[in-house]
């Protein structure tokens, strides 16, 4: 099955802009950082719409082994590899989150940082928070202790149904497919409407919404089933349509996050309704920007340079402890070092975890998954010769 490298360099590039976002959005009171929202440079701190880039990413790549010819996918070797890559780096992340609230938490008063910073490590460590990461089960404060742990609850609950989700999807065309999308976003605003907890928690945080992230996932698997199409129409294009094409997908993805905040200003409009709406945006922006990637020899050219394609690889362990790096360096250094120094660490501690998880923790698990998958085959293989 060819792997496609500028998709891997995409998913970099995307973490690195959740890594500026969280780095930028722990300030309170600077209206410079809102004017950025305007202009753009929004594309650098876009840390939302690369969460969307990523579910979008993952149902293209865990799509493609469903439509290779000839292919049948056990689904449960597919289920065993996806908790391998995920599951285990996730609770080597949760451990190191743990240990470093731990060690640097201290309770007080913060001056300068917004509710993001003060809240996160704010919650007590009880054994039932704990146990709420480890299974991840239900609706439950899943940025207590690293904010960016929600997504990969998401990921693991999205990737139990994947393989029944993609018969669905090769079975039937393109709009019913996309209906299911939109049905499944409708169904996760009943619900919250239907279903109104007594303390309630932010939308990334419900149960339930997990459908509304579902529909990405179709997103990117109709992306990869319809690659070739799409790509040999783009390469149809002139030069000059191809730069407004790419152009579009650049403006749709940076600035379909920020519609909901436009219209609820302009227009008073009120409800959960337009941040789903604002999602499904993104996600378009997300589709034109991979199509463009891997139909332009110049793009692709420029994704596989060293440095963007090593940030590519250790993009998920850069993703799961830059938060947990910022965090320690804040407090272990507030009233210590200068604000901009302490910055600095924890970039540099951001770098050296990612690296370090991704050759320790991240490979090995990949391994893992590929071992057992291999020997639960060999011995089906045996099975059937005896037989």
């Amino acid at each position: 099955m060819k792997r496609y490298h500028q998709l891997d360099s995409l998913r970099g590039l995307a973490a690195a802009t959740v890594l500026i976002h969280h780095f930028l959005f722990i300030f309170t009171g600077l209206w410079w950082l809102e004017m950025l929202n305007y202009t753009p440079l929004r594309i650098f701190k876009a840390g939302h719409e690369a969460v969307i880039f990523f579910f979008v990413l993952s149902g293209f790549v865990l799509s493609l082994p469903f439509y290779a010819q000839g292919a049948k996918v056990r689904i449960s070797h597919f289920l065993i590899k996806r908790v391998c890559r995920i599951y285990i780096p996730y609770i080597a992340a949760v451990a190191c989150a743990l240990l470093t609230y731990l060690a640097f938490y201290r309770e007080g008063s913060m001056p300068g940082y917004s509710s993001f910073f003060t809240d996160v490590w704010s919650f007590p460590l009880t054994p039932g928070l704990i146990g709420d990461h480890l299974l991840l089960l239900g609706s439950f404060k899943d940025y207590a202790l690293d904010p960016v742990l929600w997504s990969l609850c998401i990921e693991l609950r999205i990737s139990l149904i994947f393989p029944f989700l993609m018969t669905f999807i090769i079975r039937f065309g393109w709009k019913t497919s996309l209906a299911l999308g939109l049905l499944l976003s409708g169904l996760a605003l009943l619900l919250n409407h239907l279903i109104r907890p007594a303390n309630p928690l932010p939308i990334s945080s419900n149960l339930y919404f997990t459908l509304h992230y579902m529909a990405f996932f179709i997103i990117g698997a109709l992306l990869a089933k319809h690659k070739a199409g799409l790509i040999a129409r783009i390469m149809r294009l002139s030069v000059s349509m191809k730069y407004v094409l790419l152009a579009t997908g650049l403006m749709i993805y940076t600035y379909a996050g920020i519609a909901d905040a436009v219209l609820k200003r302009l227009f008073k409009a009120e409800g959960i309704w337009l941040s789903l709406l604002s999602d499904w945006g993104i996600a378009a922006g997300v589709c034109v920007l991979i199509s463009t990637s891997l139909a332009s020899p110049k793009i692709s050219g420029v994704l596989e340079i060293h440095s963007i394609h090593f940030l590519g690889n250790i993009s998920y362990s850069l993703y799961l402890y830059h938060c947990i790096a910022l965090f320690a360096s804040v407090y272990a250094f507030h009233n210590v070092l200068p604000l901009w120094a302490t910055l600095i660490i924890a970039l540099a501690a951001s770098i050296l975890l990612s690296v370090l998880s991704y050759k320790y923790v991240e490979k090995p698990a990949i391994a893992l998954g590929k071992r057992w998958t291999s020997r639960r085959a060999g011995r089906l293989t045996e099975t059937k010769e005896a037989v």
